[in-house]
């Protein structure tokens, strides 16, 4: 099914059972995964709607656009799919409907099943520290993209440059600047070394900037699609992770709308598979704070990529095949799912997901932003979208919190905890390690990279 006709179809059905929900007795809060209708259920979309009465046309739990052009409608455990459907096809006359057996071909679970320790501390050992008092080895934002690799050693992706630190902390070169010429930037969203050369995407141009590796530009090529940090899986390609929610976002690349993952070849520029969205969310799922934000992993299984939302713990795990492989739902102590705008004037900064990735021993690491103990100290400013966090006040109102479970176990670890907000994953030689901006001897702001163990 074309882009445009997946949407159309949406926006049909989207219509069609908005009324409804106040009518429906047991309505569906959440995402239900699809499993073989019960013995004997029939088939209620087909009876609801052969005569079109909205009345009695039932709350989905999800729709699925599939790749060979199918439909695939999830209801109470029953899946109904129709076979390639044309522009005109009157949706309301299923004739072509069919209930369909499919169980899930792919692992569950929950974090309500883990066995959580909430005393078991991990250990942080610092391994690297960097960022200049001044010159062009500053480290600007409060915020950074930090890489790794080991033909260069640390990458950090400024708002319209990079820069570029040794092992050991020493300041290399810095590498582009703002602008829309070669070798200029306007917004990096992430920058790795692929194919042993140095890549950045930028956000704003939807562009890609390709430099040797010693700094050097050699071209640029076009993205054209939405573009938000992405993961080296192999030879040339690459996993750019985001999401689109809106209707401009729509109109301008009607293709990938709505997939969160994106794999692309850094010879072409372009992407050869959108995919990830197969696992059928609720209709109100782009509505809920921080749904737009997608948080992908920089650390996984050969040829896999994990992804969330900033606002929930519910994670999964993809192929670059497009194969749904594992995920995990529910809710942590210390990680409930976003559903409704927080107070800031009254309530605590809700909890959300910040990175994430997998090690060989198959433990699934997560870094989350928390409530600072200290937040109510923070005398939050008026802003246009509503209380603000006071530039330099964001250390005394946020803290960064890694969390490592055993999958297979179903256990968890450990955790950390960091006294700054601005705390990410980052691949250091496969393997996951935490970079924490931090502020040194006077006041300087440095990256401070910290590799964790557990007893």
């Amino acid at each position: 099914m074309s882009g445009n006709r997946s949407w159309a179809f949406l926006a049909v059905l989207s219509v069609a059972m908005g009324p409804l929900a106040a009518c429906d007795e047991s309505p569906t809060t959440g995402p239900v995964r699809p499993t073989a209708a019960p013995e004997g259920q029939t088939a209620l979309l087909r009876t609801a709607f052969r005569g079109f009465t909205p009345r009695i046309i039932p709350i989905l739990d999800a729709v699925e656009y599939r790749p060979d052009g199918s439909v695939f409608l999830y209801r109470d455990g029953a899946v109904y799919r129709i076979e390639s459907p044309e522009d005109g096809v009157v949706w309301h006359d299923l004739e072509g409907w069919e209930e369909v057996a499919e169980p899930p071909t792919y692992e569950t679970a929950t974090w309500n099943d883990f066995e959580l320790c909430d005393q078991c501390e991990l250990t942080a050992t610092e391994i690297a520290r960097f960022g200049d008092a001044d010159g062009p080895g500053i480290i600007e934002g409060r915020t950074a993209q930090v890489t790794w690799s080991a033909q260069l050693g640390y990458v950090v992706a400024g708002s319209t440059f990079l820069q570029n630190f040794d092992d050991a902390g020493r300041f290399v070169r810095r590498i582009g600047r703002e602008g829309d010429g070669p070798g200029e930037f306007s917004a990096v969203a992430d920058a790795h070394v692929v194919g042993g050369r140095l890549v950045a995407l930028d956000r704003a141009a939807r562009s890609w900037a390709i430099f040797n590796l010693q700094g050097e530009f050699e071209e640029k090529r076009p993205y054209g699609h939405q573009a938000g940090s992405f993961v080296p899986v192999g030879g040339n390609r690459v996993v750019v992770v985001a999401r689109h929610d809106s209707h401009e976002d729509f109109e301008r690349s009607p293709e990938d709308f709505g997939f969160p993952l994106h794999l692309a070849d850094i010879d072409s520029g372009v992407p050869a598979l959108h995919f990830g969205r197969r696992y059928p969310w609720g209709y109100d799922w782009a509505y809920k704070p921080y749904s737009d934000q997608v948080i992908g992993s920089v650390v996984g299984r050969s040829g896999t990529v994990w992804w969330g939302a900033a606002g929930s713990p519910q994670v999964h795990e993809w192929s670059i095949e497009d194969e749904l492989l594992r995920v995990i739902e529910g809710d942590l102590p210390w990680f409930t799912e976003v559903t409704q705008p927080v107070d800031r004037n009254r309530e605590p900064p809700p909890t959300l997901l910040s990175s994430i990735a997998m090690d060989d021993q198959g433990y699934f690491w997560m870094v989350t932003q928390t409530a600072d103990p200290d937040w109510r100290d923070v005398q939050l400013e008026s802003g246009p979208a509503g209380p603000q966090i006071p530039a330099g006040d964001e250390v005394d109102y946020r803290d960064t919190r890694l969390d490592i479970f055993d999958l297979e176990a179903q256990r968890h670890i450990g955790r950390y905890l960091w006294d700054s907000p601005f705390g990410k994953l980052i691949n250091l030689d496969g393997e996951p390690s935490v970079g924490i901006v931090q502020h040194g001897e006077d006041s300087v702001r440095q990256v401070v990279i910290y590799r964790v163990g557990w007893g």
